[in-house]
C-alpha cells in the first residue's frame, strides 16, 4: 500500500487531471489524519476515507478518487475490520454504483473493494441477502460490463471462489455461480453469441472451483455450442473443455465420461482447420489421460480408434503437424497400459498392435510431408513398448533402414534419432538382426557401417553376450583382413579396416552399461581379452578402461537407488539383488585387474593416465579389504626398492614418457588411501614423514610426499593416525620448513591446512610456528599458492577463534618461562602484526597483505580499538619509500574503506588523506591511478565536501580534478543508461557482498581489492588489464550477478590502418597492429566545420581531388613527434623491424615489400621513392559551370549545356594515345 501511495503522491503536479485529483485527495486525507494525531495506518486511511465518502455527494468527482484510494487500502486491512464493517460499507458502495454506472474508473474501483470485502467474509455471511446481492452484481458485470470492468469483475469472481471460508471445501457461492453461468449460456447462445463468449471466458477461469455436482450439466451445455457453426464460439468451448480436463479431479461417472469423450470425438475439426484443430487436439490429449485414471482398461481399448483417426491427418496438408504429434505422444504415454503391451508381445491382437500397424504405415509416401512428426511419434512408441519393441516394431525398423540408405536432409536427423530409439529399446542384437552391418562383404548385402556411430551413442542396458560372441569375433576378423591388406601394401584399405575395428570396440562401453547377463557372460576368457587389449592396444585403453569401470559403477549406482525392485526390474531388467550379485562377481576379478591396471599405469605418461586412476578406484571399492591391503604392501615394497635404488629422477624431460617408478607408486598410493586399513595407513604415514618431506634434492618426490600427507589427513582413518602422532607430525613438518622447495610449496601449504583443521586446542602453538611461512606464501608468484595461503590464514584464524591455549614455551627460540597465551582472534592478529617488524620489505608487504585478508574475514569479531590501531599502523606504511610496501598498504586501505564502519573510519579521514597525498608526492606517477581510485571511493563514501576539507590547500587542485572527472563520467553514464546513476548502488553492493563471504572463499575479498570499478573518465592505468581479468573470472564464478549493461573491457585491440582496410593476419607486419591498450578513435570533423565560405558567406565546394581541409591525409592517430617509439609504431612514415633485425619503412600507410628491406648496419636510408606524379583531369563542360549556383547556365552564342562530345575524340584506333581520354564521370584525362 505504501509503495502505491508513494507513486500517487508524486503525481500531485501531473498534467493529467485524474492523476492530479488522486494525489491531492490522498494528501488531504493524510493531512486530516495527522491533524487528529493519528498514524498513517491502513485502518486510519480506511476511517478517514469512509468518513469523507459519506459526507460527499455521490456524483462528486472526489467520490471516484476516494474509491480509488479505498481500493488500495482494502487489501491491507485486517480481516476483522472488513467483517465488522461489511453491513456499513456495502450500502454505500451500492449507492455510489447506482449513480455512477457509466463512470468506468469508479465501477472498477467498486469491483475491487467488493472483491476484498466478499472474499474475507465467513460462511454465515453468504446466506445473507446483502452478500448474495453484491455477488450477483459482480456476476452481472462479468458478463455485460465494458471490457476493462468485465475483466476486473471476472478476476474478482475467480478470487472470491478461490478463497473458500473454512471449514468449507467448496465456496458457498459456487453453486449460485454455476446456475448463473448455465442460465446465461442457455439464454444468450442463440440471441447474443458475443455475450456467450464473454461468459465462457469467465467459465474458463473458474473451472478449478466449479461444483462437482454440476460437471455433467456443464458438459452437456458445452457440447451444444459447436452446433451453431460459430468458429469463435466453438474455439471458446474447446478451451473450456481443455481447462476442464486439465483440472486435478472431475466428478463425472464413468458412463457419462465415455459418452462425453465420444461426443468430443464426433466434433473433430477438419485437418486443414488450423484454428480449431490444435485446440481440439489439446482437449483429446488431456481428456483421455483423465479417462484412463477412471477406467484404464476401457480407455486402452478405445485409444486405437482415436489414434488412427488423428494419425490419418498427417496425410493432409496442414500447419498443425506438431500439435498432432504432441497429441499422439500424450495418448501413447498415458493411455497404453502395461497389460496391453504384454498381450501384444505374446501375439494377442489388441489396441497396441493396431497402433503399431498405423504408425508403420506412416512411412508411406502419402505421409511424406509429415515424416519428421511421424518419426517423433515412432520414437515415443519405441520408448513406450521398451523391451517389447521386438518383434512388434520389426517392420517399422526395416522401413526406417531403407529410408536411411538415401535420406533427405529435412528428416535425416529425426531418422537417426528414431533408429537410436529402436537400438536403445529393442537392443542391438534384435536391431542388427533386422538391419545387419554387412561389414565383411561376404553376405552380398548392403553395408551399413553408418550404424556404428548410432550403436555407440544409443547402446545401453542390453546383453553383453552379443558383443562377446558376435562383435568381438567380427572385430578380430576385420583386424586380420586389415593386417593382410597392410602386408599387400594396400594402405587405404588397411586404414578402413583399422577404423572399423576401432568403431566396433568403441561399442564396448554401451554393452557394459548395466548388462543383464553380466554374471553369465563375463568369464575368465572375456576378462583376459580385455586385459590383453590394455597391454597391446594403447589407442583402445581409454575405451576398454571405461567399459570395465561401467561394469562396477553402474551396478553400484543401482544398489544405491531409492527405487523399488519392481520399478528397477521394469525399467532396466535388473533388480538390486542382481546388481549386488554382479558386484560380487566383479570382485573376483578385482585383484588380477588391479595388477593389470598398475602395470599399464606405470607405462603411461603422467599427463595421460587420469582415466586409469578412476578405474582403479572403482575396482578398489569392490575388492576385499585383505586384497586391497596386500596389493598396497606390494606397491609399498616397489616404492621402497625404487627409493633405495636411487632411480627417482626422470631419464628425460619428455612429457610423453612415463615417470620413474617411485613417482608412479606414490601416485598409486594416493589413489589407494581411502580404501586402506589403519595398519597400511600407519606404514604409509611413517614412510612419508621420515623419507619424503626432507627430499630437498628431489623436489618431485617432496611434492608428492606432501600430497600423500594431505590425502592421509583428509581420510577418516588417516586422520586418526595423524592425531595419534600429532606431536611427531608437527615436529617433522617444522623440521622440513627450511628444506621445502619452490615446486612443493603449494602442496606443503595444503598439507599445513589439513593439519590445522585437525589440530587439538592444546597444540595451538603450531600456528605461530608456521605463521611466518604462510604469510610469505601469500606473496608467492604462483597464484594457486597464494590462494591456498589465504585459505590457511583464514583457517588458522577460525581455529584461534574457537579458543584454546597457545603454549609459547614450545616455540623455537623461547624458553620455558614464557607464559602461555589464551587463544583468541585478537591474539591471532597480534601474531600476524609481528611481521610488520620484519627486516625485509617483502616480509612487511606480505604481512600487510595477510592482515588485509584476515581483517576482511574477521572484521566483525575484532574489537574497534584493534581495527583502529591497525588502520593507524598501516597508514604509516602508506607513506613508505618502498613500492612493494606501499602497494600492499594501499590494498589494505581500500579494504578498510569498503568494509569499515563510518564511526571508525570517519575520525581517521584526515590521517588517511594525508598519507595518500604523501604517497602521491613520493611515488610520482607509479601509484597515481590507485590513489585516485581510493580518493574516488572516499568521495563516494563520505561526500566530496568532507573529503575536500581534509585536503590541504596546495592539493585542492588534485581533489577538484578527481571530482570533475567523476561527475563528467557520471553524467555520460547516466545519459547512456537513461539516468541510472548506479555508483552508490555499486558501492553499497560491494559492502554488502563483503559481509557474505565464507571462510576459505576469496571472491568477495578479491572483488573488494581488485574488482571495484573506477568511474573516472579516462582512468586507464597499468592495472586495468589485471582488474578486468579478475572481474571476468569473478563474473564467471558468481554466475553473472552483475548488471546486464555492465560490459567487460577487452584485453586486446587491433589498431586500424590509414585506409581503414581490414587487418591482414597473413601479413608479417600484422603483429605490429595488435595492442593491449585501446586505440583512440579518429575524431570525425563535421561538415559544417570543414566547409569553406566566400566573402558573401556562401558555401564553397571544392571539386578537385586534393582537399584543402585540415584533415590528416593518413587517417591515423595523432602521435607526438617527440615520442619516437609511438611515432615508429603509428606513423604512416614509421618503420618496423623484421625477424632478421632489418628495418622496413612504411610509405603512404603501406609497408614496402621485403625486397626493399634494408640492413641497419650495412645500408643507409638514402633510397627514396620518387613521388608519384598526380594525374591531372580536365572537366568537360567547365565553361558552362555556374560560379554562384549549383547547376549549369546557358551562354550566348554557345550550344546548350548538354554532354556534347566529338566522337572522333572518343573512338580512336587501338594503340593511339594522342588526345585526351574521357572517363565515365565526365572528366578528360590528359
Amino acid at each position: 500500500m505504501e509503495a502505491k501511495f508513494e507513486k500517487i503522491r508524486r503525481q500531485a503536479n501531473s498534467k493529467l487531471e485524474n492523476q492530479k485529483l488522486y494525489a491531492r485527495t490522498l494528501i488531504a486525507i493524510e493531512e486530516t489524519i495527522r491533524e487528529q494525531n493519528g498514524t498513517l495506518s491502513p485502518v486510519a486511511y480506511f476511517g478517514a476515507i469512509m468518513t469523507t465518502l459519506q459526507a460527499t455527494a455521490s456524483e462528486n468527482e472526489v467520490t471516484g478518487a476516494l474509491l480509488y484510494l479505498l481500493n488500495d487500502v482494502f487489501p491491507d486491512l485486517p480481516q476483522s475490520v472488513l467483517r465488522s464493517k461489511f453491513n456499513d460499507i456495502m450500502p454505500i458502495l451500492e449507492g455510489v454504483y447506482e449513480l455512477n454506472k457509466d463512470q468506468q474508473p469508479v465501477v472498477r474501483s467498486i469491483i475491487g473493494c467488493m472483491q476484498e470485502l466478499l472474499a474475507n467474509q465467513d460462511a454465515s455471511v453468504w446466506s445473507m441477502p446483502l452478500a448474495k446481492k453484491a455477488y450477483q452484481m459482480l456476476l452481472i458485470l462479468s458478463a455485460n460490463a465494458s471490457p476493462k470492468a468485465r475483466k476486473a469483475a471476472q478476476d474478482a469472481v475467480r478470487s472470491i471462489l478461490s478463497r473458500s471460508p473454512p471449514p468449507c471445501t467448496v465456496h458457498p457461492a459456487a453453486n449460485g455461480t454455476a446456475e448463473f453461468i448455465l442460465r446465461v449460456l442457455q439464454e444468450t447462445t442463440k440471441s447474443d453469441q458475443h455475450a456467450t463468449q464473454q461468459i465462457l471466458a469467465l467459465l474458463r477461469s473458474i473451472i478449478p472451483y466449479w461444483p462437482p455436482n454440476q460437471f455433467s450439466t456443464l458438459c452437456q451445455t458445452l457440447l451444444q455450442l459447436p452446433k451453431f457453426n460459430n468458429i469463435f464460439l466453438t474455439k471458446a468451448a474447446f478451451e473450456v473443455f481443455e481447462t476442464l480436463f486439465d483440472a486435478q479431479e472431475t466428478d463425472i461417472d464413468e458412463p457419462k465420461f465415455a459418452a462425453l469423450l465420444r461426443s468430443i470425438c464426433d466434433m473433430k475439426p477438419a485437418a486443414v482447420d488450423d484454428r480449431l484443430l490444435p485446440t481440439w487436439l489439446m482437449i483429446i490429449s488431456k481428456a483421455y489421460p483423465a479417462y484412463a485414471k477412471v477406467n484404464s482398461g476401457q480407455c486402452g481399448a478405445d485409444i486405437a480408434t482415436v489414434f488412427s483417426v488423428i494419425f490419418n491427418d498427417f496425410q493432409q496438408e496442414s500447419r498443425s503437424y506438431k500439435s498432432i504429434a504432441n497429441c499422439l505422444i500424450a495418448l501413447l504415454d498415458y493411455c497404453v497400459t502395461d497389460d496391453m503391451v504384454a498381450q501384444a508381445s505374446q501375439g494377442i491382437e489388441n489396441g497396441v498392435t493396431q497402433i503399431v500397424s498405423v504408425v508403420e504405415s506412416g512411412l508411406g509416401v502419402h505421409f511424406q510431408p509429415a515424416w519428421v512428426q511421424v518419426m517423433m511419434v515412432q520414437q515415443a512408441l519405441f520408448k513406450r513398448l521398451h523391451f517389447a519393441s521386438s518383434p512388434l516394431m520389426n517392420g517399422c525398423v526395416a522401413l526406417l533402414g531403407e529410408l536411411r540408405l538415401s535420406p533427405a536432409e529435412s528428416y535425416k536427423e529425426q531418422l537417426d534419432k528414431t533408429l537410436g530409439a529402436a537400438i536403445a529399446t529393442m537392443g542391438p542384437e534384435h536391431f542388427l538382426a533386422i538391419l545387419p552391418l554387412n561389414l565383411e562383404g561376404n553376405e552380398g548385402g548392403i553395408g551399413r557401417a553408418f550404424l556404428l556411430p548410432l550403436l555407440k551413442t544409443y547402446t545401453t542396458n542390453t546383453n553383453l553376450a552379443y558383443f562377446v560372441n558376435v562383435l568381438m569375433p567380427l572385430g578380430d576378423r576385420l583386424a586380420e583382413k586389415g593386417q593382410q591388406a597392410k602386408d599387400r601394401e594396400m594402405e587405404l584399405q588397411a586404414k578402413v579396416y583399422e577404423t572399423l575395428v576401432n568403431q566396433i570396440w568403441s561399442l564396448a562401453p554401451g554393452f557394459c552399461d548395466l548388462p543383464k547377463d553380466l554374471c553369465i557372460t563375463f568369464n575368465d576368457s572375456v576378462a583376459e581379452r580385455f586385459s590383453s587389449l590394455l597391454y597391446s592396444q594403447p589407442e583402445l585403453r581409454p575405451t576398454v578402461a571405461q567399459s570395465l569401470q561401467y561394469l562396477v559403477d553402474k551396478n553400484q549406482a543401482l544398489v544405491r537407488s531409492a527405487a523399488s525392485d519392481e520399478d528397477l526390474q521394469k525399467a532396466y531388467g535388473v533388480s538390486k539383488t542382481q546388481a549386488g550379485e554382479n558386484l560380487k562377481h566383479m570382485s573376483k576379478f578385482s585383484v588380477n585387474y588391479l595388477a593389470v591396471f598398475f602395470n599399464v599405469y606405470s607405462q603411461i605418461a603422467a599427463a595421460y593416465r587420469g582415466f586409469l586412476a578412476e578405474v582403479i578406484k572403482s575396482y578398489l571399492s569392490v575388492a576385499t579389504p585383505q586384497d586391497v591391503n596386500s596389493t598396497f604392501k606390494k606397491v609399498l615394497g616397489l616404492l621402497s626398492q625404487a627409493l633405495e635404488s636411487g632411480n627417482t629422477t626422470p631419464a628425460t624431460n619428455d612429457p610423453s614418457m612415463p615417470p620413474p617408478m617411485s613417482h608412479t607408486m606414490l601416485d598409486l598410493a594416493v589413489v589407494m588411501i581411502p580404501y586402506l586399513d589403519a595398519e597400511s595407513i600407519e606404514l604409509l604415514y611413517n614412510g612419508t614423514v621420515t623419507s619424503l618431506l626432507g627430499k630437498e634434492d628431489e623436489p618431485p618426490l617432496q611434492k608428492k610426499g606432501y600430497k600423500v600427507l594431505k590425502h592421509l589427513i583428509d581420510s577418516p582413518k588417516g586422520r586418526q593416525v595423524a592425531l595419534n602422532h600429532i606431536d611427531e607430525l608437527q615436529s617433522k613438518v617444522l623440521e622440513a620448513t627450511a628444506s621445502c622447495t619452490v615446486s612443493a610449496r603449494k602442496d606443503r601449504i595444503k598439507g599445513l591446512f589439513s593439519i590445522v583443521q585437525i589440530l587439538p586446542s592444546s597444540d595451538l602453538h603450531f600456528i605461530p610456528a608456521i605463521l611466518s611461512e604462510t604469510v610469505v606464501s601469500s606473496k608467492d608468484s604462483n597464484e594457486k599458492t597464494r590462494n591456498v595461503a589465504f585459505s590457511l590464514l583464514v583457517e588458522m584464524g577460525e581455529k584461534m577463534k574457537q579458543g584454546g591455549v597457545v603454549k609459547n614455551s614450545k616455540l623455537e627460540g623461547l624458553d620455558e618461562t614464557v607464559p602461555d597465551a589464551p587463544a583468541s582472534i585478537g591474539e591471532y592478529f597480534t601474531m600476524v602484526t609481528a611481521g610488520l617488524a620484519g627486516t625485509t620489505a617483502h616480509m612487511i608487504a606480505a604481512t600487510i597483505t595477510a592482515l588485509s585478508r584476515i581483517f576482511f574475514e574477521f572484521k566483525d569479531e575484532i574489537s574497534a580499538d584493534l581495527a583502529l590501531e591497525l588502520l593507524e599502523t598501516i597508514n604509516v606504511f602508506v607513506g613508505a619509500n618502498n613500492r612493494e610496501i606501499v602497494r600492499s598498504a594501499l590494498g589494505y586501505l581500500k579494504v578498510c574503506i569498503v568494509v569499515l564502519d563510518d564511526s571508525l573510519l570517519g575520525p581517521q579521514l584526515v590521517q588517511v588523506v594525508d598519507s595518500l597525498l604523501k604517497c602521491s608526492h613520493q611515488t610520482k606517477n607509479h601509484f597515481k591511478p590507485k590513489i585516485r581510485h581510493i580518493f574516488e571511493r572516499l568521495i563516494r563514501r563520505f561526500g566530496y565536501e568532507r573529503v575536500a576539507e581534509a585536503v590541504p590547500q596546495e592539493d585542492k587542485k588534485l581533489i577538484s580534478n578527481i571530482q570533475k572527472r567523476r561527475m563528467r563520467a557520471k553524467r555520460k553514464k547516466a545519459a547512456a543508461t537513461n539516468g541510472d546513476e548506479s555508483s552508490d548502488e555499486e558501492d553499497n553492493a560491494a559492502r554488502q557482498s563483503a559481509k557474505k563471504v565464507g571462510a576459505g572463499f576469496h571472491d568477495a575479498y578479491e572483488e573488494v581489492l581488485y574488482g571495484s570499478e573506477s568511474e573516472l573518465e579516462g582512468s586507464d592505468d597499468e592495472d586495468n588489464e589485471m582488474i578486468s581479468n579478475v572481474k571476468a573470472a569473478l563474473a564467471a564464478k558468481q554466475g553473472g550477478n552483475k548488471k546486464k549493461n555492465q560490459k567487460q573491457d577487452a584485453d586486446t585491440f587491433i589498431r586500424e590502418g590509414a585506409d581503414d582496410t581490414p587487418l591482414d593476419f597473413l601479413d608479417r607486419s600484422a603483429l605490429a597492429r595488435i595492442t593491449s591498450t585501446k586505440p583512440q578513435q579518429k575524431k570525425k570533423q563535421s561538415l559544417a566545420k570543414s566547409a569553406q565560405y566566400n566573402d558573401e558567406g556562401r558555401m564553397i565546394f571544392n571539386e578537385s581531388d586534393d582537399s584543402d581541409s585540415g584533415d590528416d591525409s593518413d587517417g591515423g592517430e595523432e602521435v607526438d613527434e617527440t615520442d619516437y617509439y609511438m611515432l615508429a609504431q603509428k606513423s604512416a612514415d614509421g618503420f618496423v623491424r623484421t625477424e632478421q633485425n632489418k628495418i622496413r619503412f612504411k610509405k603512404g600507410g603501406k609497408d614496402v615489400d621485403d625486397d626493399d628491406a634494408m640492413d641497419v648496419d650495412e645500408e643507409s636510408a638514402k633510397r627514396k621513392k620518387k613521388k608519384a606524379v598526380k594525374k591531372q583531369y580536365e572537366l568537360i563542360g567547365k565553361e558552362y559551370r555556374s560560379k554562384r549556383a549549383g547547376g549549369d547556365v546557358k551562354s550566348k552564342d554557345k550550344a546548350d549545356p548538354y554532354a556534347y562530345m566529338p566522337l572522333g575524340k572518343v573512338i580512336k584506333k587501338k594503340g593511339r594515345s594522342k588526345g585526351p581520354r574521357v572517363t565515365f564521370t565526365g572528366r578528360v584525362k590528359r
